[in-house]
């Protein structure tokens, strides 16, 4: 039987969700306001971190290290604070892995929710505290102006860190298929998180054990080859081997659509002469390549809708799971929460 890991306690309506700014910073603030009342609106209050406005002196963070180390660990000590949601990502979390108090998060575990670079610390959490946190919307997304997807992201999150249920996890239908690379079901602990990063940290001490896990990866604008390399090192290192099952979100090519233009000459051949198409199918052979070649025979499928995808399905970092790679689904075969 797997560790039991520790669970948060579930939100509920009044509720006090604080926001804070371990990572980048941004350039606008721009519809956070409305981002906010959107939370508020759902029966939550909202308390904001000082640094989210703030820029550090010397770098491109919200704050320096000693800021962000200290507003994290004084959202997880409030007794007034009953869950935490990132402001966004962005990069400068893996700075704080060393100076973080773990201790303070075993004690005073609460709903975590963020993605991206936040992944450094959540991978953190469930290596030094046990703590299971959840890969889902951050608070930038939630100025989304498709009602659609923010409706589907927030409920969908809510379901899990505030009923908990052990909610069968599945791109929605409105989204891409996503697609079936080696069938089968495999079980184990839920880890994983942007691909980047994880490299990053992988095989450290910041790590979890994947022996027996299910792996997931996603990631933003990185070529086909920068991921066909990541996933080599983490072959090279053993990580890859030691899961039981993998699946992958989406790898949206955000930096090219902006490059191109919502017009002009650039844009027209991108969409006609199907480039993006060419850079998904080409994404996607590497990822396959990896999982029929290079460590063949683990149960596994791709273009799963969560993190940098539109619709933002959530996980639940360190839960119990099974993977079933013939219907593309995630089981929570636990609650996330207490």
């Amino acid at each position: 039987m797997h560790e039991r890991m520790v669970r948060p306690p579930a939100l509920r309506p009044g509720s006090t969700i604080k926001i804070i700014a371990p990572s980048s910073m941004m350039t606008t603030i721009a519809g956070l306001s409305s981002a906010v009342r959107f939370i508020q609106k759902s029966g939550f209050r909202v308390s904001l971190s000082k640094s989210m406005t703030k820029e550090s002196t010397t770098r491109f963070l919200t704050a320096g290290d000693r800021v962000r180390k200290t507003e994290l660990e004084n959202a997880f000590r409030s007794d007034e604070v009953d869950g935490i949601m990132v402001l966004q990502g962005g990069a400068g979390s893996i700075d704080m892995l060393s100076k973080i108090d773990y201790d303070v998060v075993r004690d005073n575990p609460k709903v975590f929710v963020g993605y991206s670079d936040i992944t450094l610390l959540q991978l953190a959490f469930l290596r030094k505290a046990h703590m299971i946190s959840f890969q889902g919307p951050m608070l930038v997304d939630l100025t989304d102006s498709d009602s659609t997807t923010r409706e589907y992201n927030w409920s969908m999150l809510l379901n899990m860190v505030s009923t908990g249920n052990a909610m069968k996890l599945k791109t929605p239908s409105e989204s891409n298929w996503s697609r079936t690379v080696v069938e089968g079901k495999a079980r184990g602990v839920l880890q994983g998180g942007n691909l980047s990063v994880y490299a990053l940290v992988a095989n450290t001490s910041y790590m979890p054990d994947p022996d027996g896990s299910v792996l997931f990866f996603e990631d933003v604008n990185v070529e086909p080859w920068m991921v066909d390399n990541l996933l080599s090192s983490l072959v090279l290192k053993g990580i890859i081997q030691k899961a039981n099952g993998l699946f992958f979100g989406e790898f949206p090519n955000y930096a090219l659509s902006e490059a191109l233009g919502p017009h002009g000459a650039a844009s027209y051949l991108s969409k006609n002469l199907f480039v993006e198409d060419y850079i998904k199918a080409t994404l996607n052979g590497a990822i396959s390549d990896t999982l029929t070649n290079k460590v063949p025979g683990k149960p596994s499928f791709i273009e799963f809708s969560c993190c940098h995808g539109s619709y933002i399905t959530p996980l639940p970092l360190g839960a119990y799971v099974e993977l079933d790679a013939d219907e593309r689904s995630v089981q929570m075969l636990e609650s996330a929460v207490d």
